[in-house]
Order: C-alpha cells, then structure tokens, then sequence
C-alpha cells in the first residue's frame, strides 16, 4: 500500500517534468531562425512557425546583446536585439551574426564600438548589455 501512495505522489510530479521539457523544446522548434537577411533596409527574420520579426535601419534606437544557456536562444549562445519601439524589432541568434552580415551593418552605425558586442557576447551567461543607443527623435 505504501508503494501505492508513493506512486500518486511522485507521478504528478514526473508528469509536470515531462510537459514542462516537451514544451522548452517545442518553443526553441518554433522560434528557430529559417531565414535572415540583412540588408541596407533593415533586417528580417522568418522563423519555423512562420513568424516574422523585421526592423528598418531608420527605426533603431537600441542595439543590445543577451547571453544564454537555456530557452530558445541557448544554442546560438544568446542573440542581439534590435529595438525600433514597442511593437517593432528583431532578434539575431549569436551564431548567425557574421554570416548574415550584420555584424558589419553594425559597424556602419555613428558611434558603434565592436569592442562593447564582443565583450558583451563573450560574457557569462544570462547577461544583458546595451552595446548601442540613439534618441527615437535622431
């Protein structure tokens, strides 16, 4: 009786775990990156689900960078952010920086220092650094 009563208890338990994994790894499956161009509009990105996150260069005001070891972007080791507003932006996994150009799309802002991205990039995990900024009036 007393393997009956463990049985109930540990078995929610398991279960939660299981969904809880099942659920991480469908997530990181949608948001994986299918298609990203870089070019001298902006960047868009298409991901698995058929969602799509796109920025015009006349709309960024932040260039930021974060560090992951776990969610969708921990693979990639982290993304850089690009934030217009509120509703608009995009993020690019670390690892598909340079070959989709925009690390030297980057390197075209006024007043943006590679330095600041590598050291932000390089940093442990779960950090967020802001690598570049301008007023939305700019």
């Amino acid at each position: 009786m007393n393997l009956f009563w463990l049985l109930v208890l540990v078995a929610p338990v398991a279960v939660y775990a299981a969904v809880a994994r099942n659920q991480r790894q469908r997530s990181a499956e949608r948001s994986a990156t299918v298609e990203l161009v870089v070019d001298e509009f902006g960047v868009r990105r298409t991901m698995a689900d058929g969602r799509e996150e796109a920025l015009d260069w006349g709309e960024l005001v932040e260039v930021s960078v974060f560090t992951a070891t776990k969610g969708p972007h921990a693979g990639a080791g982290g993304a850089v952010m690009l934030r217009g507003d509120d509703v608009r932006g995009c993020l690019v996994p670390l690892d598909r920086l340079e070959e989709s150009g925009l690390l030297e799309a980057l390197t075209r802002l006024p007043g943006f220092d590679v330095r600041t991205l590598t050291e932000a990039m390089s940093a442990k995990s779960h950090t967020w650094t802001t690598c570049w900024s301008r007023s939305p009036m700019s």
